[in-house]
């Protein structure tokens, strides 16, 4: 198994792969490297809305327009972007694609006290929307992001990917 964390170039390299148009992301500590890679990148659009539920919608109307939006939310804002996800997504089936950077893995995962609540409501909430779930935690699992691309275009549903590390160079 490679090293904790997936390369951000990787990535990148495989967005380009999938034909991902635009990336949606509120940067943060564990995905910085990767919002430096696309920021840098002159085929994937960012943009960085104010608030995740605001990128949610982003998302749902780019894709209406024909373009491939990628998501790009930590836990937290994934809660905060709840009744938009219902309502842009879930509820009319629109197949938004999301990379969900899972807070508090880590720390969980090594036994360090307290637990980050964050991550015990990851997995449910993503389950409880019944959205399709891959862990992306090396560049081992790159191929996930190819499985969340197919079945969101296969169901015209949300697919994400987890993501328990930070990225890499």
């Amino acid at each position: 198994m490679s090293e904790k964390g997936a390369s951000a170039q990787k990535t990148v390299r495989k967005l380009h792969e999938l034909g991902f148009t635009h990336a949606l992301m509120i940067p943060d500590s564990e995905s910085r490297l990767l919002y430096e890679a696309l920021e840098n990148d002159p085929e994937i659009d960012l943009i960085t809305p104010c608030r995740e539920g605001e990128s949610v919608a982003i998302a749902a109307g780019l894709w209406t327009g024909g373009l491939k939006p990628l998501l790009v939310i930590q836990n937290t804002g994934l809660m905060e972007a709840g009744d938009s996800l219902r309502g842009c997504g879930v509820g009319p089936k629109v197949p938004l694609r999301m990379m969900v950077g899972w807070r508090g893995y880590g720390g969980a995962t090594a036994g360090k006290l307290p637990i980050d609540s964050a991550y015990t409501y990851t997995e449910p909430l993503l389950g409880a929307w019944r959205i399709p779930t891959w862990r992306l935690m090396s560049d081992d699992d790159l191929g996930t992001l190819e499985l969340m691309d197919q079945t969101a275009a296969e169901t015209s549903y949300p697919a994400a990917v987890i993501t328990g590390y930070g990225f890499n160079p």
